[in-house]
């Protein structure tokens, strides 16, 4: 099946955007469960669209290009200066920027904001995992593939509404880019804020398997 993706330049940050099968632009009182998918670092909007293939059929995704331009066609959330320590200033304006863009989807498009959730990779995954910490109220859950959250983070973490959250992580055992410690560090500090964690590690690289991708769509189909 040929998947069709709709490029979007209205909004503060450039998008994809995939619409389920039964969308109907002239019903207005049809929202939709939504994910935003967040790249990793060097990437762009195409890297994690074509998972809209592979999960369940009657999401609307939205996926997102990083505003940070790292090399030709290749972006980031925010500048990297240090790999594994983020500055905290630029990661809390690259959350600004995740926040704002998130209410101009909720205004913009027919989304059901109680079943909103992220997916990240990599850097994106760690977007994802520091915006639920922050922003708990505005999500339904996370998907994080291969990603962390930095020790080091000056987060303030709304630790009453952050408990329950739905999270979902996978990690590769063999992974070359984001060490498996930081995983399960990450794991550890969930699991404190009492996030409702599910928890994977795969004999893989910093990759996404078939194997990863099938626990999280057994996920996400009990919660859509």
């Amino acid at each position: 099946m040929i998947m069709h993706y709709n490029e979007h330049t209205d909004l503060s940050i450039y998008h994809l955007t995939h619409f389920p099968e039964s969308y109907n632009p002239t019903e207005k009182r049809v929202h939709y469960p939504t994910i935003f998918a967040l790249h990793g670092h060097g990437s762009n909007e195409r890297d994690l669209i074509g998972l809209s293939e592979s999960l369940q059929e009657n999401l609307l995704w939205v996926s997102g290009r990083g505003p940070v331009e790292f090399a030709s066609d290749a972006y980031d959330w925010y500048p990297v200066n240090q790999f594994g320590k983020p500055d905290p200033v630029l990661l809390n304006q690259a959350l600004e920027r995740i926040d704002n863009f998130i209410t101009e989807l909720l205004i913009t498009y027919p989304i059901d904001p109680q079943k909103f959730f992220l997916l990240g990779f990599s850097q994106g995954s760690m977007i994802s995992m520091t915006y639920l910490l922050t922003h708990p109220w505005r999500l339904a859950g996370v998907v994080a593939q291969s990603g962390y959250i930095p020790r080091e983070n000056n987060l303030l973490v709304d630790e009453e509404k952050v408990k329950g959250k739905p999270v979902i992580m996978t990690h590769g055992f063999e992974d070359s880019r984001m060490p498996l410690e930081w995983s399960l560090q990450t794991r550890d500090l969930l699991l404190k804020f009492g996030v409702d964690l599910e928890y994977h590690n795969f004999h893989m690289d910093h990759a996404i398997s078939a194997e990863s991708l099938g626990v999280v769509r057994s996920w996400l189909n009990k919660r859509i």
